[in-house]
């Protein structure tokens, strides 16, 4: 009889093994996110799971608006369920970042990023989820538009964060040495007494700077003709963007060359019909439809700096009438206010703003000046 018993126990073992080697080997191809893995510890007709993914659908509804770079610490509520979610236009060109330091760094944190179906900001699509065990999302932006970013953490756990959602360019900057300062002259200026407009930006610097590959391509074409004068053509992938270097001094590459993001191109000059301008590189964007603004893809961006995490969770209201705010400053749309002794929940806090929810659920900013932080239970 002990021997039948242990041989059960061994079978079942080797069932249940069984079972999830056929789960691994199926989400190999499925590639669940990790919201999905993390709902297949509970029932599907769990109480507190529902109550979550609720609060997940409800957050898509959600009308805050940031800008970035953007900042907030806080904390994750294991009473309120609480989901985070921003509103932000990105370009393309840019990479959108969001990270999230946590405390224990075992705490789970679910990050999505939708993208607008329409400027209605009423529809949405799923663009990326962040991967199991990791509070962290990065996403290439192919299109000019509305995005959502919704932050969620696991349930049944309460601990102190700090966010940061910033984006940074696609590519490199193609002056060495020299950042934004450096950009004088933008797309769009007029050119030739107006009958023709700046497909690009011009980039100052004293002549002879290596000019730089911004990732890694082929050249496709390298001379001297036309209005740029001494020019490179840089090819990013076989199907990709054409990127154009202009009014070198000297070119240190040839046609057919591959490159990667750093090698000199050649050096800054103003040849073409640059001569009477100062040294500069024309930097110029084409896709296969024509030229395209390239600020975005080569503008060196910021992170906002985090002040030290905010432990307020309550708080109450010292006006008669406290504005709330769609973003965290006062020229964001006004779109509810708080009564004095209105009891909020402090959601997290951005520079001298509190992101708050109201008893109604409105969630919003408010000033730090027209609430009073509760001590915590």
């Amino acid at each position: 009889m002990n021997l039948r018993f242990y041989l059960n126990i061994f079978l079942f073992g080797m069932v249940f093994m069984g079972c999830k080697q056929v789960r691994k080997a199926a989400d190999v191809i499925v590639q669940p996110t990790a919201r999905e893995v993390y709902e297949r510890n509970f029932s599907k007709n769990d109480s507190l799971l529902l109550r979550w993914k609720n609060a997940f659908e409800t957050a898509k509804r959600d009308s805050i608006q940031i800008t970035l770079p953007y900042s907030e610490s806080g904390v994750f509520s294991e009473e309120n369920f609480n989901v985070y979610s921003y509103n932000v236009q990105l370009k393309e060109g840019e990479r959108i970042v969001v990270e999230v330091e946590k405390q224990p760094d075992s705490a789970l944190v679910f990050v999505d990023l939708f993208q607008a179906k329409t400027d209605s900001l009423k529809s949405f699509k799923l663009l990326k989820s962040s991967e199991d065990k990791k509070a962290f999302l990065s996403q290439e932006i192919e299109a000019f538009g509305f995005y959502k970013v919704i932050v969620q953490p696991q349930m049944q756990l309460q601990f102190p964060f700090v966010l940061k959602i910033y984006t940074e360019p696609i590519y490199a900057f193609p002056v060495s040495g020299a950042n934004n300062k450096n950009i004088q002259s933008f797309w769009a200026d007029p050119r030739d007494a107006g009958s023709r407009s700046h497909e690009g930006v011009d980039i100052f610097a004293n002549r002879g700077t290596p000019v730089v590959a911004v990732t890694d391509g082929i050249i496709t074409s390298a001379g001297e003709r036309g209005l740029g004068g001494k020019q490179v053509w840089l090819r990013d992938g076989l199907f990709g963007k054409t990127i154009y270097y202009a009014h070198l001094d000297s070119i240190a590459v040839s046609e057919g060359k591959r490159v990667k993001i750093g090698d000199t191109l050649g050096f800054v000059g103003n040849t073409g019909n640059a001569k009477t301008t100062a040294p500069h590189l024309h930097f110029g964007i084409y896709k296969s439809k024509g030229a395209i603004n390239p600020l975005s893809f080569i503008k060196k961006t910021e992170i906002q700096p985090s002040e030290k995490p905010s432990a307020i969770v309550k708080a109450i209201s010292l006006r008669n009438r406290a504005d709330v705010h769609k973003g965290p400053a006062s020229v964001f749309e006004q779109f509810g206010s708080l009564k004095k002794n209105d009891t909020i929940i402090v959601l997290g806090k951005n520079q001298k703003w509190f992101h708050i929810q109201t008893a109604d659920s409105l969630k919003g900013y408010v000033n730090e000046t027209v609430i009073k932080p509760l001590p915590p239970n």
